[in-house]
Formats: structure tokens, C-alpha cells, sequence
């Protein structure tokens, strides 16, 4: 999802707004916002495209049926500032019940859950890590691969999961897991936890050049 398309005050964020109180048509949308009725198509379609609407049915009109349209339950969650505030107080509560090897490997078991609704990327090795590296840029980091002497590593200028990590570095086995099992590779953890941290996992590709079934 592009970032530009929910910030504050867009057409878009208005238009999935309007969707939170129930399914509208195009007409009802251009009559509460004041839009025009293709400025308002347009907006679906991006909307749509992004998952965060759906077309969900149609009302009956005077000459052809109006489509409707609802919002998703990821646009929903756009509107949320309650997720990451409950996260942060669930690892504090989890830091307080397990021990720190059952908190890494439960985060790692996270991480690989998550894996497995991206599609595994294809090819060899080196093609999935840059594959991994691009889908870590999608999740808001900043990323390059750098190899040598058989060793790869994936940086990120930026940690997609910062806000969590700086008072938990158990979270950091989410992404190691998510890597391992998209790569089906051993992956292991280097981050840098300062002030600004940034990630950083190792990649062995020598003796793991088969492509992912």
C-alpha cells in the first residue's frame, strides 16, 4: 500500500472513511464529501488495489442498479492507534512470564507463521535473498545485500519493527524467522540496537543452493 494514499486529509482516506459507517454507493460518497462521482470511482479504484475496500453487492436504483462498496478489515485497521500500544504491553507481560530462550523461540515461531502468507519466492538462493530484501523495503526498511566469503547479509538502514525492539530485542526473531522460512535458509541475527537500530541477518548460501520447492 502506498503511504501517500491514507495520509491525512487525502480524497482516499475520506473516501474509506465514509466506508466505516456501512456500505455506500458512488452516489452516496460524491453527495456526503462533495466529490464528483468519477473522483470518487477513481478513489475506489485505488482503494480496491490496495485491499482496503471491496465491491461488495448492489442497490437497487430508479434505472440500473448503484454498486456498493465496503471497506476491508485491513482498511480498518488503518484506523487504529490501539494495535502497537497493546503489543508493546503484551511483550512486557510475555518478558515477565517466560524465560528469554521460550520468549526468542516463541517471536522466531511468529515470524515463520507470518511467512507463510507471502508466496515463497523462486530460484536459486541469491535470487530469494534479493527477493527477501525487497519485501523488507516493502514493510518500511531500507535495505541492501552485501556478500562475501560465502556469507550474505541483509541490511536495513531502518527496523520496520523499531518501535517494539528498543524495549525487546526477543523481537527481532520475528523477522529471523520470517526470513528463515521464506528463504528455507539458516538465518541468523545482527542487528544493531542503538539509539537508531537498524537490522541486519546473515545468510549462509554456500551449501544451500537449491531452489525452494
Amino acid at each position: 500500500m502506498s503511504v501517500s494514499l491514507l495520509r491525512p486529509n487525502s480524497p482516499a482516506r475520506k473516501v474509506l472513511a465514509e466506508l466505516r459507517h456501512g456500505a455506500r454507493t458512488v452516489e452516496q460518497i460524491s453527495t456526503t464529501l462533495r466529490l464528483t462521482p468519477n473522483a470518487v470511482r477513481n478513489q475506489l479504484r485505488k482503494l480496491q488495489d490496495a485491499a482496503l475496500a471491496i465491491r461488495c453487492g448492489a442497490r437497487p436504483g430508479a434505472s440500473k442498479p448503484s454498486a456498493l462498496y465496503a471497506i476491508t478489515l485491513e482498511g480498518q485497521i488503518q484506523f487504529s492507534t490501539l494495535y502497537l500500544p497493546v503489543l508493546t504491553h503484551f511483550l512486557r507481560v510475555a518478558e515477565g512470564k517466560c524465560s528469554g530462550t521460550q520468549l526468542e523461540s516463541f517471536m522466531t515461531e511468529t515470524g515463520k507463521s507470518l511467512a507463510s502468507r507471502y508466496p515463497r519466492p523462486t530460484g536459486g538462493v541469491k535470487d530469494r535473498i534479493h527477493s527477501a530484501a525487497r519485501l523488507l523495503k516493502s514493510f518500511g526498511g531500507i535495505t541492501e545485500v552485501q556478500t562475501h566469503n560465502g556469507l550474505t547479509t541483509i541490511r536495513s538502514l531502518g527496523c520496520p519493527l523499531s518501535a517494539l525492539t528498543a524495549e525487546n530485542a526477543a523481537v527481532c526473531n520475528v523477522l529471523e524467522g520470517f526470513l528463515e522460512q521464506y528463504l528455507s535458509t539458516p538465518v541468523r541475527i545482527c542487528c544493531s540496537r542503538d539509539q537508531e537500530p537498524k537490522c541486519c541477518f546473515e545468510v549462509r548460501t554456500q551449501g544451500y543452493a537449491k531452489s525452494a520447492k
